[in-house]
C-alpha cells in the first residue's frame, strides 16, 4: 500500500509500521520524517517534483510518499472491552467519509470500526491520508456481514443501536456500557434489515430545515452525545 502526506506517514513512523521505502521531494526539508525513517531504518530516495507527481494516488501528496505492506485488520475480538464503545459503518463508499469517521473515532476513544467486505469503501491512500494518520491508532475490523457482526456483539453483550432520523433521541437513550453504534451511509441510510438486527434506533435533534448530515459529520456529534453520558 501507498500512504501520502506528512502526517500520516509521521504516524506511520511513531507507531513503527514496516515502511519499505519513503520518497521525498527535492528540496523540501522533512527532516522530522528523514530522522525518523534513519532510527527505524527505512530507505528514504529523494525524487524530482514531477516524479512525485507521477507516483501520487491522491491530488495533494506533500512531497512525500511512503510504499508499505498492505493493511492489516483486526479482528473483532481485539476490540471487544468491558463498557467498550464500537462502532460499526453500513455502506459507506466514500474513502473521503471513511477516513474522516475513522479520525473522529479515535479522536473519540472509540475502541474499534468495523466496516464491510461489499459496498464499503476499504483501507487505501485516500482513506489513510484523510484520516490524518489515524488508522495506526484505531482497531479497524473487515467482516463479511455487518448484520452477523451486529449479532457477535450482541451475544458478547453489546447494546446495539442504529442511527436514523425515526429513532428516540440519543440524549434520552442510555448509552452506558458495552455500546455499539451503527452510522448508516448518508444517502440510504441503514439498511432496514440492520436496523431490525439493533436493539433501538436514535437520532441527534436537527433544528434546521434539512434533516440530513453529512455521514462523518453525523458520526461525530453522536460519538460525543455518548461520550457526555459516559463521563465518570
Amino acid at each position: 500500500m501507498q500512504i501520502e502526506g506528512r502526517n500520516s506517514i509521521l504516524e506511520a513512523l511513531y507507531v513503527k509500521k514496516k515502511i519499505d521505502v519513503i520518497y521525498i521531494q527535492q528540496g523540501l526539508n522533512l527532516s522530522d520524517i528523514e530522522t525518523l525513517a534513519k532510527k527505524q531504518g527505512v530507505k528514504v530516495v529523494t525524487l524530482p517534483k514531477n516524479e512525485i507527481q507521477k507516483m501520487s494516488k491522491t491530488p495533494k501528496p506533500q512531497g512525500v510518499i511512503a510504499q508499505m505492506q498492505d493493511y492489516v485488520y483486526c479482528n473483532i475480538d481485539d476490540m471487544l472491552k468491558d463498557d467498550g464503545l464500537i462502532v460499526l459503518l453500513d455502506s459507506i463508499e466514500d474513502p473521503h467519509n471513511l477516513g474522516s469517521i475513522i479520525r473522529t473515532c479515535e479522536c473519540a476513544g472509540v475502541d474499534g470500526v468495523i466496516i464491510p467486505k461489499h459496498r464499503s469503501a476499504s483501507i487505501n491512500e485516500t482513506v489513510v491520508k484523510t484520516s490524518a494518520g489515524a488508522v495506526n491508532h484505531i482497531k479497524i475490523a473487515r467482516v463479511g456481514s455487518i448484520n452477523d457482526a451486529i449479532d457477535y456483539l450482541k451475544n458478547n453483550g453489546y447494546f446495539v443501536f442504529a442511527t436514523a432520523m425515526d429513532g428516540e433521541l440519543i440524549n434520552q437513550t442510555n448509552m452506558k456500557g458495552k455500546i455499539g453504534l451503527v452510522i448508516g451511509n448518508e444517502g440510504s441510510g441503514v439498511h432496514k434489515l440492520t436496523k431490525q438486527k439493533c436493539d433501538g434506533v436514535v437520532r441527534i435533534e436537527m433544528y434546521g430545515n434539512l434533516n440530513s448530515l453529512n455521514a462523518s459529520v453525523a458520526c461525530g456529534i453522536v460519538l460525543w452525545q455518548v461520550l457526555e453520558q459516559r463521563k465518570p
